[in-house]
Formats: structure tokens, C-alpha cells, sequence
């Protein structure tokens, strides 16, 4: 999808898909008011004969190295699912869905089904993307939202919706073509993706034990964000006809009881890891927001682990450190990042990670087990590894 108003040379971009067919599409109206609706419904319509499945990506996109020999695996192994290869690193439930597949150790991450569709690079199977087509066509073009549509979509064909993990696609950072869109936008889990031919292959049973986590459907399901410089719980309270895009949320320290933890441990946990750990200490502020977000991610990954229907390995350090690493950079506020500096961000990422494993081995209530930083997953995080690159 490519609207002739951002400046972009699409070649890199086509090139890097290869040895996928991809072709452009263009805005039908370019000169109307901006609509990601008005293109969305050309490209999802776009279907090439004889496909067994339809990619849209949109042209601020960048994809990982040897992209289309993942998105073959993965669809190989999800073939009737949705699937998204991006979410937003602050989206208000997807991005903590994408970071507790990640953490637990799952190559696949179940998306909220209220939440809108990380449309920046999304996959379906070639007939439900023709349905889709036909669905979006009497929309009129100025709803603009194709992301809240498809979701729409989806809900009512009960399309189920995963995401890769790591993501295969981030977003260049380009500036926004649509008011009130604003702000940074980047991938959740942006790693280097593990070999193809092993890495998407596990059990389809996880995926249902994974989505009991934001079904709407059970009174304990809930997300954490981390915004503004402040780690908050999201009770998703089902039946009560909340949007799923509510920023409506509690500060952690004041509802963490009503999901079982108690916050003077985790405070007290916090206090003992720096006490311990030579250098500099962060911020105070962004420390414990950043340690009780690791530590409640850390703390759902492995109950998860423990209701799975089969063993996960143990997740891999880059994973997990990326997906504290969009925490940091996502949800503190300007001021608190700049002030944070290269050492300082490090730092806290590490303090993010050494909480996500506390909380990963606590071993009972009221007990916890000593927080290292995994010898393996210290060092700058992998936003800008080789493995990927600017298309």
C-alpha cells in the first residue's frame, strides 16, 4: 500500500520480499482526504491467481533478513490463521501479548480479538482475504480505520489471529499520513528470527492456552503497559462492552493484589537486585516501573508455561530482552529517556530483564528465588541487529 504523499523508494522494499511476487499499490484518489481505507481496499483485493495467501504490507515497513523463506514456514504451520507480522510497541493489549509469547517461549502470540489489526504487515489465507476484500468494498472511504474494520472482519468470521514472535517486520518510523496517528510506532519483539525450519513448529495447542489470556471471557484476564513512565495493570472486565483500544488502566502498586502478587515483595525484590549489582543505578522512578513491569511479565510467562498442554525450551535472551527494551523506549515519558542516556538505558534494560526472570522462577507465594541478568542476554538490545535491516 503506498500513498505518492510520503516520499519512500519502494524498490528496497519489493527486492527484500523476493523471492515473493510483491507489486505496489497505489492510492486510487491521491488527492481525496487521506484514507488508509481507500488503498486497503485495492490491495486486500489484489489477490494473485493461484495464491494460496495474501500479504498487505503497508510502505513504511522494513522486514527482516530472508524474510520470505519465514513467512513460507509460518504460514506452513498456522495455514488457516490471520496472522500479523508486526504489532505496536505500544498497543494497548497486543504488544503485552506479543512480549508474554516471547517470555514464555512461544514462536507464535495470540492477538486480542477487540483489539484493532497490526495492519502494517498482515497475512491471510487467499479465499478469506477475497471475502475481506468484498467485506471492506461498501465501506465508505471516510471511516479511514482499515486496521479497526479488518478487525471487525475478523471478529465476525471468527478468523483466528496470531502473531509471529519475533515480529518479521518492523516500521521505519516514518511520519504519519493521518491526523491523530501521531507519535512512534515500532515492532514489540524486533529479534533475530531462529532458523525457519524448526523455529515455527510448535504444538497448536499452545495457541489456545496463550489466547485464554485476552478472550473477554474470565474475570483474572488482564495486560500490562508501561506509559508514561508508569507500570499499569489493565483489568480487561468482560461483558462490559470496553473497546479494546481503552487506555483506561490502574497503577500497578494499588490493584496488583487482585492478580496475586503483592507489591512490598516486589518492591523489596527491586531493592536486593540493586543493592547487589555494581554501577550506576537508574532513575529511581523508571527502575521501579520498568522492574514491576518485568516482574508481572515474568510472573504470567510462567504461568503459562505451567498450563501448557507440552514443554516450551526456555525462551531465547534476545527475545526477552527485546521485548523489555520496547518497554523502555516506548513507555517513559521523553523527558525520563533523554535523561536516561546509552549507559543508563542499558542498565535499565537490564534491570527490566533480571526482574522478567525473578519472576519467570518464583517458586512460591511470598517466596522468590535470586534475579540475575543472564550472562547471555546483557549488551545493547537487538532494535538494530545485523540481522535486519532499513529496506
Amino acid at each position: 500500500m503506498h500513498h505518492p504523499a510520503r516520499d519512500v523508494a519502494l524498490d528496497p522494499l519489493v527486492e527484500a520480499c523476493r523471492p515473493l511476487s510483491a507489486r505496489i499499490v497505489h492510492d486510487p484518489d491521491p488527492d481525496a482526504a487521506r484514507s488508509p481505507l481507500r488503498t486497503a481496499k485495492v490491495a486486500w483485493a489484489s489477490i494473485a491467481e493461484g495464491a494460496t495467501h495474501h500479504l498487505v504490507l503497508q510502505d513504511d515497513a522494513r522486514v527482516c533478513d530472508d524474510f520470505a523463506t519465514h513467512v513460507v514456514a509460518a504460514i506452513a504451520r498456522r495455514p488457516a490463521h490471520g496472522i500479523a507480522l508486526y504489532t505496536d510497541w505500544s498497543s494497548p493489549q497486543n504488544s503485552f501479548l506479543c512480549r508474554l509469547a516471547a517470555v514464555a517461549g512461544s514462536p507464535w502470540a495470540a492477538l486480542s480479538p477487540m483489539e484493532w489489526i497490526p495492519a502494517l504487515a498482515f497475512l491471510l489465507p487467499a479465499d478469506v482475504a477475497a471475502d475481506l476484500a468484498a467485506y471492506l468494498a461498501p465501506i465508505p472511504d471516510e471511516v479511514t480505520d482499515d486496521d479497526q474494520m479488518i478487525a471487525r472482519y475478523c471478529r465476525e468470521r471468527g478468523v483466528p489471529l496470531l502473531a509471529t514472535v519475533p515480529h518479521l517486520v518492523d516500521n521505519r518510523g516514518l511520519p504519519t499520513l493521518i491526523a491523530g496517528h501521531g507519535g512512534r510506532h515500532h515492532a514489540t519483539v524486533w529479534a533475530p528470527p531462529a532458523p525457519s525450519d524448526t523455529h515455527w513448529e510448535l504444538d497448536p495447542r499452545i495457541d489456545t492456552t496463550l489466547a485464554s489470556r485476552s478472550r473477554y471471557q474470565s474475570h483474572d484476564e488482564y495486560v500490562v503497559r508501561v506509559k508514561d513512565s508508569r507500570c499499569l495493570i489493565r483489568l480487561l472486565r468482560p461483558h462490559t462492552g470496553e473497546p479494546g483500544g481503552n487506555e483506561f488502566c490502574w497503577y500497578w502498586a494499588d490493584w496488583c493484589d487482585l492478580i496475586g502478587v503483592d507489591a512490598e515483595e516486589v518492591t523489596t525484590a527491586l531493592a536486593a537486585y540493586l543493592d547487589n549489582r555494581p554501577g550506576p543505578r537508574p532513575p529511581a522512578r523508571a527502575a521501579l516501573e520498568i522492574w514491576a513491569a518485568g516482574y508481572l511479565l515474568g510472573r504470567e510467562a510462567a504461568a503459562v508455561r505451567r498450563e501448557l498442554p507440552v514443554p516450551l525450551v526456555p525462551a531465547h535472551p534476545a527475545r526477552i530482552r527485546a521485548a523489555v527494551s520496547t518497554w523502555v523506549d516506548s513507555g517513559l515519558t521523553a523527558l525520563d529517556g533523554a535523561a536516561l542516556g546509552a549507559a543508563g538505558r542499558s542498565a535499565l534494560i537490564d534491570l527490566g530483564v533480571a526482574a522478567v526472570a525473578l519472576g519467570l522462577h518464583r517458586r512460591s507465594p511470598g517466596t522468590f528465588v535470586t534475579a540475575g541478568v543472564p550472562a547471555d542476554a546483557r549488551g545493547e538490545d537487538t532494535r538494530h541487529d545485523h540481522a535486519c535491516h532499513d529496506s
